[in-house]
């Protein structure tokens, strides 16, 4: 019963907001001893943990200890429970990992530069380091979807068959969900960088041709990062699989431009790798594609909401046309809410 009750009580912290402590139990187990406080038994609920999370553990605040307390004194002891403490699950197998950095490429609008498109154009990129932590919430959050359909008192709901995440598609509910995850990531070791282009504002000569311009602002976008980050190791850039060939040429042609004047700029001898995956086979290509649509939305829609819950690991927003008056067209006043996905040229 002791991996049933951490469900029931991770399933009570996500109600009340707190996530962050939800997920650090995940796959967790406890046992409960009883100790001897003033000549009185009373209860103690001893946590086994993921190594990864046991020292952010031991030190939550009072308010959250105390919440604990009173969620485990809920369920069925035969003593009070008078305190929670945290052990190290020694039965897991830790990962090898090194100090590789990982950029994940999406990008969002179109390009269409006529009053019909969209009014930004944005390449957006999520910098990790492994352990990727979150990718096991995702991932039980997907099967317990996919579970749902199992339950007879949902037979007449809609079937869900969820390969992946992916922001544009998902529904309301789904899409709370997975920020509400995503928001539980330490703002210290993920990162995002936002290259934004207002498209109106855009010279003509500059988009005469849009391979061009995709290029060249690809060029500079994976250049201003890796500035940013001053990269000094070995790192690799993974982007979703795109169905054209021709497209992937260019965006191929762009990266390794960027790298190469950064490498070279900077008198580097480091190596990197472009990688083109399926983004239903990586949990870290769908959370760029929500922090993506978030950015996106609050640009393109002046809607927040989402925005709110991934500013935090924002370590830069170029919004390289925010100083420029001139407007070479008018926009329509009513936005298309979602764009569809095609290609690297025109995008959600």
């Amino acid at each position: 019963m002791s991996k049933e009750n951490i469900k029931i009580v991770q399933n009570i912290l996500k109600k009340q907001n707190k996530y962050d402590i939800a997920i650090k139990l995940e796959n967790g187990y406890y046992k409960h001893e009883r100790i001897d406080y003033y000549n009185s038994l009373v209860g103690v609920i001893n946590i086994f943990v993921n190594p990864n999370y046991f020292l952010e553990l031991i030190n939550i605040d009072e308010e959250n200890s105390k919440m604990l307390v009173d969620i485990f004194d809920g369920l069925v002891h035969e003593y009070s429970i008078s305190h929670i403490k945290f052990s190290i699950d020694t039965n897991i197998e830790i990962e090898n990992f090194d100090d590789v950095v990982y950029i994940f490429v999406d990008e969002s609008g179109n390009m269409d530069f006529t009053s019909s498109g969209s009014k930004y154009f944005m390449f957006n990129f999520l910098i990790k380091k492994r352990p990727f932590s979150l990718h096991v919430p995702i991932s039980n959050y997907r099967y317990t979807l996919l579970e749902k359909n199992l339950n007879p008192l949902k037979g007449n709901d809609r079937r869900l068959n969820i390969e992946s995440f992916h922001a544009c598609k998902d529904n309301k509910y789904i899409k709370e969900e997975i920020f509400n995850i995503i928001s539980t990531f330490d703002e210290n070791i993920v990162k995002a960088y936002s290259y934004i282009l207002e498209k109106p504002k855009v010279n003509p000569t500059t988009r005469e041709k849009d391979y061009k311009f995709y290029i060249d602002n690809l060029t500079f976008a994976i250049k201003k990062l890796l500035d940013i980050l001053a990269i000094d190791k070995s790192f690799l850039i993974i982007t979703d699989n795109l169905p054209i060939k021709k497209n992937e040429k260019y965006q191929v042609k762009a990266l390794k431009e960027g790298v190469s004047e950064y490498i070279q700029e900077n008198n580097l001898n480091i190596r990197y790798d472009i990688f083109h995956h399926c983004s239903a086979s990586s949990v870290n290509l769908q959370i760029v594609d929500y922090i993506s649509w978030a950015i996106y939305r609050k640009y393109e829609h002046g809607q927040d909401e989402f925005y709110e819950k991934i500013k935090k690991y924002l370590i830069k927003i170029d919004d390289m046309t925010k100083a420029r008056k001139t407007n070479h067209y008018e926009i329509m006043t009513h936005q298309p809410i979602f764009q569809e996905k095609k290609s690297p040229l025109a995008t959600c």
